[in-house]
Parts: C-alpha cells; sequence; structure tokens
C-alpha cells in the first residue's frame, strides 16, 4: 500500500550502482586512497561557524593519507612517540604492533567519515542488523588486506626491523561472541561491506565480559 505521507522517503539503494563510492555523482572524490577529499555538503556544518572557518577546518586535513612506504613508517613512527608515548628509536614488537594499527586506523577513519557523508548527501536507506554477538576475528590482518596495504606494509615494517606477520599474532581475538550467531553475524557485516551496501551493526558491549556465571556452594 503506497504511503500517504508527504515525507521525502530515502531511496532503495541498488547495488549495482556501488560504483558510486569510488567516483561519487555527487561531488565527492573517492572514497579514500590518494589525493583531495571533498568537503561534506553544508548540512553536516555547524551553522554556528562562518564559511571562513569551515574552510579552514577542510583544508586543514583536505588530502587522504598517503599509502607509499615513507609515509606509513613515518605514521607509524608518529604512533608510537604521541600516541603510545614510547622513544621512537626503542620499542617492542607490542609497541609496533599497536603503532601500526593505528596508522592503519587513520586510514580506515578517513573512508569511514567520507562514506558516511556520502550516504547522507544521497540520503540512502541504511540496514541495521542487530546481533547479541559478532564474532570479527584480528582486525589487524583484516583491515591491511582489505585496504591493499600488505605487501607495502610489510616493506615497511622490515626497514623499521619489524616483521608484519610477527604483529599480527600479537593481536588477540576479539571476545565478543562464542558460537556460530557471532560468526554468522560477522560474516554478514563482511558481505554488506563487500557489496558496499550502507549498514550498521548493532550489539551488545557488556562491562565485565559476556556474562559473569557463579556456582554457590559448587
Amino acid at each position: 500500500v503506497p504511503s500517504k505521507s508527504k515525507k521525502t522517503r530515502r531511496p532503495a539503494w541498488k547495488p549495482g550502482t556501488a560504483k558510486q563510492l569510488k567516483m561519487a555523482s555527487s561531488g565527492h572524490h573517492r572514497i579514500g586512497g590518494h589525493g583531495m577529499r571533498q568537503s561534506p555538503s553544508l548540512k553536516d556544518v555547524d551553522p554556528s561557524r562562518t564559511a571562513d572557518t569551515h574552510d579552514l577546518l577542510f583544508k586543514l586535513m583536505c588530502d587522504y593519507r598517503p599509502d607509499d612506504k615513507a609515509t606509513i613508517q613515518k605514521d607509524i613512527v608518529m604512533h608510537v612517540e604521541y600516541t603510545l608515548a614510547r622513544t621512537r628509536l626503542n620499542f617492542t614488537n607490542r609497541h609496533a604492533y599497536q603503532a601500526t594499527a593505528y596508522s592503519l586506523r587513520d586510514r580506515l577513519v578517513e573512508r569511514f567519515n567520507d562514506t558516511h557523508a556520502y550516504f547522507a548527501d544521497t540520503q540512502a536507506r541504511m540496514c541495521y542488523y542487530i546481533s547479541l554477538e559478532f564474532l570479527v576475528g584480528r582486525s589487524l590482518k583484516n583491515a591491511v588486506c582489505n585496504l591493499g596495504l600488505e605487501s607495502v606494509y610489510t616493506e615497511a615494517l622490515s626497514e623499521l626491523g619489524y616483521n608484519l606477520e610477527a604483529l599480527y599474532d600479537e593481536e588477540k581475538d576479539a571476545a565478543l561472541g562464542n558460537g556460530g550467531l557471532g560468526r554468522l553475524a560477522a560474516c554478514f557485516m563482511d558481505s554488506l561491506a563487500k557489496e558496499n551496501l550502507p549498514a550498521w551493526g548493532y550489539g551488545l558491549r557488556d562491562t565485565y565480559g559476556m556474562f559473569e556465571q557463579k556456582i554457590p556452594k559448587g
């Protein structure tokens, strides 16, 4: 039954037009990678700010983080010193893993923000997947492979004296589930991302782990 509401409904997202994510017709440049980022639409701008302030805030970070070896090395070392507060001349495998993860997170955040700015501009309908568990596995290898940066990160870390494969082992598996339900939910989210569908996954974040079990007088 057609809706009688006069409100403008968000258009259904068409997977066949997913290439728009990479070269968005609304004016956004390629979502992630090299080149200049596109300023978000005015509807996302704080109305209390002047146009000059808005332009300045955009220009301060208008370019994507480059994915070349030298920049990646600099980013890793920067996070060792400024994020982890360690000396860049002497840091462990654990610190190298953390700094590497932060450098990848920087690149993911750029893509995350620009992708959702594009969804907002196009008013795409969102899919919300709710699950009590999400067994997503380890994130470092997943992220570096999905970004297509494993080879350059391997070389960059090797020159710094670290082995990327060894850093993978520094990460603990995220304890966000304990069965097939959580793995299935993670697979659904992977599929949604692969198909460039606008979606969010919602779960539970317990303060003291998944649950607390007691056996009185046991």
